[in-house]
């Protein structure tokens, strides 16, 4: 298997997660946001299967992964939830994701959260509702680069998920690593990480991401605004 990118803590393959993860051998600590199958344009992968073929191929890919993850945590579909809680076990526990603003009403209700499935205990006191991630569904308030990902998942939510759940001593492994956000965050968490993408247009862009440099704490804190105390903390 040759890998599309690689450094000292980050290999990335271009290819279906279903032929590489056979391949893999180490444990891991797997942290994915797979697709939804509700019509996204990926570029390389249809996203409007009928629901027996996406099923068939979540099974596929889950198989899989469980077996190099003994630890997992699953950003899941609303309209496949049960589904997917069946495929990983009822020993999987539901985190939920809650946004404000709230986006306005236009005809209908809207969600205003979202899953995570987990059979993780985790390593430092947390909450399984996390409030107020920066999320995509936040619209217009999201201020995170998405690099043109119709599903973009957020540095937020990501350096949450590793700080809270994944052990410190197990390399990471994301099966649609997408735009390369938990490729990015293990890097600069200094943590080694497998990411496998099916489109190159994305693997490129991972490759950018990583390739830029990390500012040192200081110098990052040389470029914050000053404090003032008249900024709200919540």
């Amino acid at each position: 298997m040759k890998p599309y990118y690689s450094d000292e803590y980050i290999t990335l393959y271009n290819a279906d997660c279903r032929e590489i993860l056979p391949k893999l051998q180490d444990e891991y600590f797997g942290w994915t946001d797979p697709p939804y199958n509700v019509g996204k344009n990926y570029g390389a992968w249809c996203d409007r299967l009928d629901d027996d073929q996406y099923l068939e191929f979540c099974g596929e890919w889950i198989t899989q992964f469980k077996c190099l993850c003994p630890e997992t945590c699953i950003f899941v579909p609303r309209k496949y939830f049960l589904e997917y809680w069946n495929l990983l076990g009822k020993e999987y526990k539901q985190i939920i994701l809650t946004w404000t603003p709230e986006g306005a009403i236009r005809g209908s209700f809207v969600n205003q959260h979202a899953s995570l499935l987990t059979n993780v205990k985790p390593k430092h006191q947390t909450k399984d509702v996390w409030n107020n991630l920066q999320l995509p569904g936040l619209g217009w308030f999201f201020r995170e680069q998405t690099y043109g990902h119709p599903g973009y998942t957020s540095v937020d939510l990501t350096n949450h998920v590793l700080a809270h759940l994944a052990c410190p001593s197990m390399p990471i492994l994301d099966p649609f690593a997408g735009t390369g956000t938990t490729l990015k965050c293990s890097k600069d968490l200094n943590r080694k990480a497998v990411g496998i993408e099916i489109n190159e247009k994305y693997c490129e862009i991972i490759a950018t991401r990583l390739s830029q440099q990390v500012l040192p704490l200081w110098n990052q804190m040389q470029d914050m605004p000053p404090f003032s105390p008249r900024t709200n903390i919540l």
